[in-house]
C-alpha cells in the first residue's frame, strides 16, 4: 500500500501544472484575498481626526489608544490640514487636545477638556465622542486614585518614595485592562507547566488561515476531477486488478493527501514568516482541515458524472461553505443561527488564530473526523455501483 501511494506521489509530482495548483494557488489567493479585506476593512472604518495642540503625555497617551482602535480610524494631523480634509468631507469629525489639556484632567476636570469640530453631515459624531469620552474618563480615574493614595499617605504620615504618584496612577491603569478568564494546570513531560488560555464566546476575526482554507478546499475539488475522468475507462480495468478498485482510490486519495499536508506544512511556514502565527497547534488544525479537504472533495467528485457539471457545483458548494463557515468574514455580524451552524463546519477548525487546546476544541475534532468517515462511507457505496 504504501509503495503504491510513493509511486503515485511520484506520478503526481511529473505534472508541473498539478503542482503548481496545489502549492502555490493557494498561497497566492491567500495573500492576495487577505491584502484585499484589510484594505477593504480599512476604507470601510470612519476616519476621525486627532489634533495634539498640548503635546503632553497623556494627550499622547490618550492619542495613541484611539488609533490602536479597530472600528474608527482615527488619523493625527495639524488643525489647518484636519479643516481642510472636514470640508472636503474625506474625514467624520475633529477632536482637539488644545492647551492645558493634561492641567486639565489633573485638576479631575473632564468636561469640556477636548474640542470638537464637525459637520451637519457627519454621521458617527455621538459614537466617536463615547470612544473618546471612555479614554478621558480612564484618565480622569487614573489621576483621582493617584491623587487619593497620595493624600492618604500625607494623612496617616506614612513615607512615600518619589515616584508614589506615578505607581498609584500606572497601578490604576491596569486595572482597566482584561484578565483571563481561566487559568490551567497541566502536566507536560513531567514538569508541571502553567499556562493561561483565553476561551472566548465567539472565534477570532477572520484572517489569512480561513481565507486559506477556502482556496485549499477548492483546489481540492479541481484536483479530484480524477474520479471523474478515469471512471469510464480505468475504473472497470480495476476492478480485474489484484489490489482492486478500492484500493487504486485509497492509493490515489493518500498520494493527494500527502501532497496537501505538505502543502499545509509550507503554507503555516510562510504564514508563520509574514504574519507571526503563534502556535504550532493551527498547524495540527491546517492538516486535518486538508484531509477533510481532500474527502469531501473525492465524495463530491464520486457523486457526479460530467466535469463541467462538477466543476460547477464545486464552486458553489465551495463558496456556501465557507461563507456560512466563517472564512471571509464573521458570520455572527449576519445572524446567531448562522453562527450556531457554523460551528458545525470543518471551516470552523481554521478560526482559531491564537490556537486553543484540543480539549477545547473536542467538537470542531469530532465534526472533522466524522466528516472524513461519512465521506469515506459514500465513497465506496458510490463504487460499487460503477458497472
Amino acid at each position: 500500500m504504501e509503495k503504491i501511494i510513493s509511486e503515485k506521489i511520484k506520478q503526481l509530482l511529473k505534472r508541473p501544472m498539478l503542482i503548481v495548483m496545489i502549492f502555490f494557488l493557494p498561497l497566492i489567493g491567500t495573500i492576495i484575498s487577505s491584502s484585499f479585506l484589510e484594505k477593504v476593512q480599512s476604507d470601510s472604518k470612519i476616519p476621525v481626526a486627532l489634533v495634539d495642540q498640548d503635546h503632553s503625555n497623556m494627550s499622547k497617551q490618550v492619542m495613541d489608544r484611539l488609533q490602536k482602535t479597530t472600528e474608527i480610524q482615527f488619523l493625527s494631523m495639524n488643525e489647518e490640514q484636519a479643516r481642510k480634509q472636514l470640508a472636503k468631507n474625506k474625514i467624520d469629525s475633529i477632536f482637539v487636545f488644545p492647551n492645558g489639556f493634561q492641567q486639565e484632567v489633573e485638576a479631575g476636570n473632564y468636561q469640556g477638556v477636548i474640542d470638537l469640530l464637525t459637520l451637519p453631515s457627519s454621521v458617527a459624531t455621538e459614537a466617536v465622542r463615547e470612544v473618546v469620552a471612555s479614554e478621558v474618563t480612564r484618565l480622569t480615574t487614573n489621576v483621582k486614585a493617584a491623587n487619593e493614595v497620595r493624600f492618604l499617605y500625607k494623612v496617616y504620615h506614612i513615607h512615600a518614595g518619589p515616584d508614589l504618584w506615578k505607581e498609584a496612577y500606572h497601578y490604576t491603569d491596569n486595572q482597566w485592562k482584561p484578565k483571563p478568564l481561566m487559568t490551567i494546570d497541566y502536566e507536560a513531560q513531567g514538569t508541571k507547566k502553567h499556562k493561561k488560555h483565553k476561551k472566548q464566546g465567539s472565534v477570532q476575526m477572520t484572517g489569512y488561515v480561513p481565507l486559506w482554507g477556502f482556496f485549499t478546499l477548492l483546489l481540492c475539488c479541481i484536483t479530484s476531477d480524477w474520479m471523474i475522468k478515469e471512471r469510464s475507462h480505468l475504473f472497470k480495468r480495476m476492478k480485474t486488478m489484484q489490489k482492486g478498485l478500492y484500493g487504486y482510490i485509497r492509493s490515489v486519495s493518500a498520494a493527494y493527501a500527502v501532497l496537501y499536508v505538505l502543502q499545509a506544512l509550507i503554507s503555516f511556514a510562510l504564514f508563520k514568516w509574514l504574519y507571526g502565527a503563534e502556535s504550532y497547534g493551527v498547524l495540527l488544525y491546517m492538516c486535518i482541515y486538508v484531509i477533510v479537504c481532500v474527502a469531501f472533495s473525492t465524495w463530491l467528485a464520486s457523486e457526479s458524472q460530467r466535469v463541467g457539471s462538477y466543476y460547477m457545483i464545486s464552486v458553489v458548494t465551495v463558496t456556501g461553505l465557507s461563507i456560512i463557515g466563517g472564512s471571509f468574514f464573521p458570520v455572527g455580524e449576519l445572524s446567531a443561527t448562522i453562527e450556531r451552524i457554523s460551528q458545525w463546519l470543518p471551516q470552523h477548525l481554521l478560526l482559531y488564530q491564537h490556537t486553543l487546546p484540543l480539549m477545547f476544541i473536542w467538537k470542531e475534532i469530532a465534526v472533522s473526523i466524522g466528516c472524513i468517515c461519512l465521506c469515506t462511507f459514500k465513497i465506496v457505496w458510490n463504487v460499487r455501483s460503477i458497472k
